[in-house]
């Protein structure tokens, strides 16, 4: 029996220029897939406001890395030319951008909508500000306590209700959010370095934002739609990520419940969940994670300093506990089945003196 094809992906979120962490999980995951001889898919995160200014820098930072990628499956959703963002990448194969997926994600809104799994939503936490992008640690409340859960009898009631409120306060109106009823039973799944995880959502973060008062998507409800649209069989990224996995691991199932393929463009929503990987972050000398507004660890900033995307690539394979090689071929055949270090790294300057 033929072992099931791999499909990983890269998905930059470009709120700024790539930095040394996002760059080694980018490698990872792109060693993962190759190594397998498995199809490696860009996707563009772009949702956040100011994301647009940004992809060029994304794609540049990607091809001075040496990261390649494969053509998505045909009549994909928001699949554009690469040349069209940056003139370097004419010719290579699709990227798929967020922003354009708008009607793919309506589409299985919709069907959660009318499946009763969602709700209206008018509440101002400030989990639905930060909905919108991939959520840390150090983002997390209180438990949304189900305030607007059987409130209203749907969205066009809240947003009137939300209105008049608006109008009697003298402010603007500012519409409704859509949350996720989430389950009573503890969410499980398995992560390939941290292990087997259970978590309790209505204890944990309660009923979670899928789509903004403003419209746009969350983070929780875009990815897992996507993956599932295109077929992603891996999941690797940052470990600052694995608290939020259980609430993905929630839209998957009632996805996987009640939208059908037609939904998805075509995907069977009853695929099996990729696997999750959660790698141990790069922090600085100060033992804080990095961060894309310090320009010392950039990319570009290195690259622009005369350090070579060799030795680059050297240092990040050393971190992963790789041979000091800064050819990726050398590194693809050194790829192990899985990885078991757990341990972030830290990277200080001088290492790449």
């Amino acid at each position: 029996m033929t072992s099931p094809v791999v499909v990983g992906r890269l998905a930059p979120s470009p709120t700024g220029v790539l930095h040394l962490g996002n760059a080694r999980t980018l490698l990872w995951a792109w060693l993962s897939a190759r190594s397998a001889q498995g199809q490696v898919l860009l996707r563009i995160e772009d949702l956040l406001p100011g994301a647009q200014e940004h992809l060029a820098s994304v794609l540049s930072d990607l091809l001075w890395l040496g990261l390649d990628w494969d053509a998505p499956a045909p009549r994909t959703e928001g699949a554009v030319d690469p040349g069209e963002l940056l003139p370097a990448a004419a010719g290579l194969p699709a990227v798929v951008l967020q922003s354009e997926r708008f009607e793919l994600y309506r589409r299985v809104m919709q069907r959660l909508t009318r499946a009763g799994m969602v709700y209206p939503c008018i509440c101002t936490r400030k989990d639905i500000e930060l909905a919108s992008r991939a959520p840390h640690a150090e983002d997390k409340g209180r438990p949304y306590p189900g305030t607007c859960r059987g409130r209203f009898a749907d969205e066009g009631a809240a947003i009137r209700w939300e209105g008049a409120n608006a109008l009697r306060r003298g402010r603007r109106p500012l519409g409704c959010a859509l949350r996720l009823r989430v389950p009573s039973a503890p969410v499980l799944f398995s992560d390939r370095i941290h292990g087997p995880q259970a978590t309790r959502l209505p204890d944990d973060c309660g009923d979670f934002v899928l789509r903004k008062k403003d419209g746009d998507y969350a983070y929780m409800f875009s990815v897992v739609v996507d993956d599932l649209a295109m077929g992603v069989t891996e999941v690797i990224r940052g470990d600052d990520l694995l608290d939020c996995t259980a609430q993905q691991v929630a839209v998957y199932q009632a996805i996987a419940t009640h939208c059908d393929a037609q939904d998805l463009g075509g995907a069977d929503p009853r695929s099996p969940m990729p696997s999750w990987t959660h790698v141990p972050l790069v922090l600085g000398g100060d033992g804080r994670r990095l961060a894309k507004r310090n320009r010392s660890v950039h990319v570009q900033q290195l690259a622009a300093e005369g350090v070579s995307a060799g030795r680059v690539r050297r240092w990040l394979a050393r971190s992963m506990g790789l041979p000091d090689s800064g050819d990726l071929r050398d590194l693809v055949a050194a790829w192990p089945s899985h990885r078991t270090v757990s341990d972030p790294v830290v990277f200080v300057p001088a290492d790449l003196a």
